[in-house]
């Protein structure tokens, strides 16, 4: 089966927004209750080298070209996964704060399924703020109120390529998950999308 068959649903939002935890909780149910375990889940973070982390840390948000190929990277990631571990469905959580990182990755997995949890920008940073403190996206919580310099050298200005924390409106179909509802409830929808996929 190749990447385009192989049913996949984003769970995606700002930092903070929950979209792992729902997306390894709609793992488990898929599995325990569905018994549907060729399942995969994966969370892009893995994909974050470490130098963007430390940024990350110091609230430093990467450059259009940085976003670029990160986006890129990630998206061999999951192709190699896919590739590699052949499951029936994909479930992806990632923040895709920009409308760019978001078209790369629709460019490539084009039946994708998006779903966004939605949380507004405060209550994000509360949760980021209760995360532990060694979390790199802590530097979110700190409003980026004056551009800063990425570590290639590239200014961070605050223009059209949106080189900040501010979550761009989205602008294509997809399903939003009510960022204050409970984990079990935003699985369950995760679950019904997967499972309509599959044809079940």
């Amino acid at each position: 089966m190749t990447e385009q068959n192989v049913p996949i649903v984003v769970v995606f939002g700002r930092p903070g927004a929950g979209k792992t935890t729902i997306a390894e909780a709609a793992d488990k149910l898929l599995k325990d209750k569905h018994n549907v375990e060729e399942i995969i889940t994966l969370d892009l973070d893995v994909c974050i080298p470490q130098w963007m982390k430390d940024n990350f840390t110091n609230g430093i948000y990467p450059t259009l070209a940085q976003r670029d190929q990160f986006a890129g990277e990630a998206c061999d990631y999951v192709h190699d996964q896919i590739k590699t571990r052949t499951p029936k469905g994909a479930i992806i959580s990632f923040s895709f704060v920009n409308n760019d990182l978001r078209n790369v990755f629709r460019s490539r997995f084009t039946g994708a399924h998006w779903m966004l949890v939605d949380t507004s920008a405060k209550e994000a940073e509360e949760r980021i703020k209760r995360r532990n403190p060694e979390h790199f996206y802590k530097g979110a919580a700190a409003s980026i109120d004056e551009p800063k310099s990425a570590n290639d050298g590239t200014p961070s200005v605050k223009d059209q390529d949106n080189c900040e924390w501010k979550f761009d409106d989205v602008d294509f179909k997809h399903t939003i998950l009510n960022g204050l509802s409970s984990i079990e409830s935003n699985a369950a929808l995760v679950t019904d999308a997967i499972l309509s996929m599959l044809g079940r």
